[in-house]
C-alpha cells in the first residue's frame, strides 16, 4: 500500500476518474435539484473546485512556494458564477481536468518531508475554528473526506435521475 505523497498522487487520480465518470451523461441536467434547499450538480462542482476560496490546488501551491501562511474556509458556498450557469460539459469538464492536473503537479513537485514540515494556519470561518494544518492534513481532509463526500451526493443526484 503506498503511502505519504504517492498515496495522495494515487487519491487525486482515482478521484478525478470518478468524478468525471459520475457527470458523463447529466449534460443536461447539472442545474436539476432534487430538492430546492438541496445543491445542483453544477453546484457541487464548483463548490468542490473553489473551496477553499481560489481551490485547493492554488493553496498548495501557495504553501509550498511560501507565499500562504493562513487561509480561510467558508462552509456553504457555491461558487456559482454567472459566467458558470452558462457552462456546457465540456467546459465543466474542463476545470475539472484543470482542477486535476494542477494538483498532481504540485503533489508531484514536493517531497513526503513537505507533507509533514509545510504548516499553515486554516480559518474554518463557519465554524469558527482556528487550527494549524500540515499539507498531509489538508490532503486527506480535501481527498479523503470533503472531496469524497460530495462525490457521494453527486452520485446520489445521478442515482435520482436514473442515469
Amino acid at each position: 500500500m503506498a503511502t505519504g505523497k504517492q498515496a495522495h498522487l494515487e487519491s487525486v487520480r482515482d478521484i478525478k476518474s470518478k468524478f468525471l465518470a459520475v457527470l458523463e451523461g447529466m449534460d443536461y441536467c447539472m442545474d436539476w435539484k432534487e430538492d430546492p434547499a438541496e445543491w445542483s450538480a453544477r453546484e457541487l462542482v464548483y463548490h468542490v473546485l473553489e473551496t477553499p476560496l481560489g481551490g485547493v490546488h492554488t493553496l498548495v501551491e501557495g504553501i509550498l512556494s511560501g507565499e500562504i501562511k493562513e487561509y480561510e474556509i467558508w462552509s456553504g458556498l457555491t461558487n456559482i458564477t454567472p459566467e458558470r450557469t452558462e457552462y456546457d460539459i465540456a467546459q465543466i469538464n474542463a476545470d475539472i481536468e484543470l482542477f486535476f492536473q494542477s494538483l498532481d503537479e504540485s503533489l508531484s513537485g514536493m517531497s513526503d518531508e513537505d507533507l509533514e514540515t509545510k504548516k499553515v494556519m486554516m480559518h474554518q470561518r463557519t465554524r469558527e475554528v482556528d487550527e494549524e494544518r500540515t499539507l498531509n492534513a489538508i490532503f486527506e481532509r480535501t481527498l479523503d473526506g470533503h472531496i469524497r463526500d460530495h462525490l457521494a451526493q453527486l452520485q446520489a443526484l445521478r442515482d435520482a435521475l436514473a442515469i
